[in-house]
């Protein structure tokens, strides 16, 4: 992967963080989308220190935020004349019903909506990049749920839970969707499932649900094994040309029925742009 530019969400720690180190001793150059510049300062010395002569490049980049999401956009536009693999590992996960500044929902807004749009604002780059890859994220929990379409948001009915698994379902659904508009462009899109992995994901939570948690993590996997299947997606020649698929344990699984739904699919656009339009001029599509 020498001379390839890896863009990585979530890349200050767990899932992500592991699967940095192990893009850099591959030798692809990282780009660590990192809510704050002193996280991701640190992250990028802690691959430098893992991996001699790593080359590690930091951006600011709040997933809560449109604005900051747009800015970041613009920064890596600017500053980078490609992108090889767009590895989405971001996300958070918050027990209580709050919106964001743009008027969505959290969990949804940083797990979900932020790749959309990041997807679609660096999506010429990926093209003119390609072959590329897109790179996601998700969870065998996308499967508890159903995208409806009138409690998207939680406004109706809420619960963690509920949100979560729904965030989930909508990065495996924006996948294959991604990778339907995406055929003959030389990109590929694909979503996995990196199992039971010990994260901070949990780190937002009240305590007293993190306590209950805690000792249970203890039981998962590293975030290194957790990692490997994002590092294969995002390079291994096996997966050259596959895009719109699910993995588990680098092996192609079938996701939900609902995830393969191609009315879903364009509903759940329609739904994210009109979203990311409220605040700005449109996207292509």
């Amino acid at each position: 992967m020498r001379g390839s530019i890896c863009l990585i969400t979530g890349g200050t720690s767990g899932i992500g963080k592991a699967a940095a180190i192990a893009l850099a001793r591959k030798g692809a150059t990282l780009v660590l989308a990192a809510r704050t510049q002193e996280r991701g300062e640190q992250a990028a010395h802690d691959i430098r220190q893992a991996i001699a002569g790593a080359t590690v490049h930091v951006l600011v980049c709040d997933l809560a935020s449109q604005a900051s999401i747009r800015a970041f956009a613009a920064e890596f536009l600017e500053t980078f004349d490609r992108l090889d693999v767009l590895l989405h590992s971001g996300a958070a996960v918050f027990a209580e019903r709050r919106l964001t500044e743009d008027g969505v929902e959290r969990n949804f807004a940083t797990a979900y909506l932020s790749i959309f749009l990041i997807a679609t604002l660096l999506r010429e780059r990926l093209v003119a990049s390609a072959p590329a890859r897109v790179v996601i994220v998700t969870g065998e929990y996308h499967r508890k749920t159903s995208l409806d379409f009138e409690n998207l948001l939680g406004e109706k009915h809420f619960s963690m839970i509920e949100a979560g698994s729904r965030a989930a379902l909508a990065k495996v659904v924006f996948a294959i969707t991604l990778a339907r508009r995406l055929a003959e462009s030389g990109v590929t899109v694909n979503a996995l499932h990196p199992g039971a992995v010990r994260t901070g994901l949990l780190r937002n939570l009240p305590w007293y649900l993190r306590a209950v948690a805690f000792p249970v993590q203890w039981f998962f996997a590293s975030p290194e094994k957790g990692a490997t299947t994002p590092v294969y997606l995002a390079s291994s020649p096996a997966v050259d040309g596959v895009s719109g698929k699910y993995f588990i344990d680098c092996q192609e699984i079938a996701p939900s029925a609902e995830a393969l739904d191609a009315q879903v699919g364009e509903k759940l656009w329609q739904a994210s742009e009109a979203l990311v339009l409220a605040s700005a001029q449109p996207i292509k599509s």
